[in-house]
């Protein structure tokens, strides 16, 4: 996927520049589940040799693998994820849950357990400064100080977006008269 327009000021684009490919996500899953040779990647994933190729290349060349050579005759190598793939992780968990939840199928040929307690797991966005569960409704884009006009007008449309979710979804004989309104105030985060 080739994205440009932008692409330095947005941190989504420059992660698709990098992985915003289907085979690209699906060869770190496998990664993150052993696999690390070639072959492994090919034959689980039924992908071409050229394209698996160029994926592989493209992504030691990102820094998402390290590529070790293995065995010198022939040459033969294993790709290991770096810490920057390695920190692909909560997006691979993030598809798997939203796959599940709205792209069902009646098959279980897998599921997800804690490691120790082999009770299925829900990944969920974790807001680490605030210390809670992260919801769309809770996030805002704030336009910096080298923001474009197009980030702007982004900014502009997600406050508007979020108002009139608010007037749809709040009626004043809900609130008590001394509480804060139910979407509250939006106000710029100032580092």
């Amino acid at each position: 996927m080739k994205v440009s327009k932008g692409i330095e000021f947005c941190p989504i684009a420059r992660a698709l520049e990098c992985v915003g490919d289907s085979w690209t996500l699906l060869i770190v899953r496998d990664a993150l589940q052993g696999a690390t040779r070639f072959d492994q990647f090919q034959r689980d994933l039924g992908i071409a040799s050229n394209m698996l190729t160029r994926r592989l290349d493209r992504m030691v060349a990102n820094g998402l693998f390290e590529k070790r050579r293995y065995q010198t005759r022939p040459p033969r190598f294993e790709y290991r994820l770096t810490e920057k793939g390695r920190a692909l992780a909560p997006v691979i968990l993030t598809l798997y849950q939203w796959g599940e939840h709205h792209l069902p199928i009646e098959a279980r040929g897998q599921w997800l357990v804690h490691r120790l307690t082999r009770q299925p797991i829900e990944p969920t966005l974790h807001d680490g400064r605030q210390g809670g569960p992260l919801d769309l409704g809770d996030v805002r884009l704030v336009p910096g100080p080298d923001a474009t006009p197009a980030i702007r007008l982004r900014a502009e449309r997600m406050q508007a977006a979020f108002e009139n979710a608010c007037a749809f979804s709040a009626s004043p004989d809900d609130t008590p008269a001394d509480s804060e309104p139910a979407c509250g105030d939006w106000h710029p985060i100032n580092d």
